[in-house]
């Protein structure tokens, strides 16, 4: 008996840490209205591996291209998305995101 009581517990206080946890950090909404927020990453190159690719003011395919980038341009991935479909890049003056579908390893 005290064994279901213990596991009980301990889970009830994961759950209090977890939601604990996620109230403490501030997350801003995005401008899809969603709470995505970019999971940090060590800058990590990688190239444009179609024949081109929008880079997007924000990680989704109907905000404004700010560039488009040929094949073989480098990039910088400083984040990805939370759902890996997207990554925050920097290419010279250009700040933005790409599709990760459309990127391979340098």
């Amino acid at each position: 008996m005290k064994k279901i009581i213990s596991l009980s517990a301990a889970a009830i206080l994961a759950a209090l840490l977890t939601s604990a946890a996620q109230a403490a950090s501030p997350q801003a909404p995005d401008a899809t209205g969603s709470n995505a927020v970019a999971v940090d990453t060590a800058e990590v190159a990688m190239v444009v591996s179609h024949s081109s690719a929008h880079v997007r003011k924000d990680p989704n395919t109907k905000s404004p291209v700010l560039a488009t980038l040929k094949k073989g341009a480098k990039v910088d991935v400083i984040a990805k998305t939370p759902d890996g479909k997207w990554a925050h890049v920097k290419s010279g003056k250009v700040d933005g995101y790409i599709a990760l579908a459309l990127l391979k390893a340098a």
